[in-house]
């Protein structure tokens, strides 16, 4: 589903970032991304960013921490905020 809705969003493709170790896994462990219930909109940005199916949007943001990779991604398009790894 969050495929599709990528292929149909109206912001327009995701650009790609720099990956590797460096860039796109944090150093520290024990640490997950959340959502701050309050300052989400729906927008479905981070659905669009999130390339491993880790994100649901149904009125707000849900993380499917199973599935999350931890590149964070999603958290670059968060317009809100709403985002958080802690």
């Amino acid at each position: 589903m969050a495929e599709a809705f990528r292929d149909r969003a109206t912001p327009g493709p995701v650009p790609v970032l720099v990956s590797g170790i460096s860039h796109d896994r944090p150093i520290t462990e024990a640490m997950e991304l959340g959502v701050i219930d309050d300052l989400c909109v729906g927008c479905s940005y981070c659905l669009m960013a999130c390339k491993d199916d880790a994100l649901v949007v149904e009125g707000l943001c849900e993380v499917i921490l199973e599935n999350c990779t931890d590149c964070l991604r999603c958290l670059l398009w968060c317009p809100t905020g709403a985002l958080v790894y802690s």
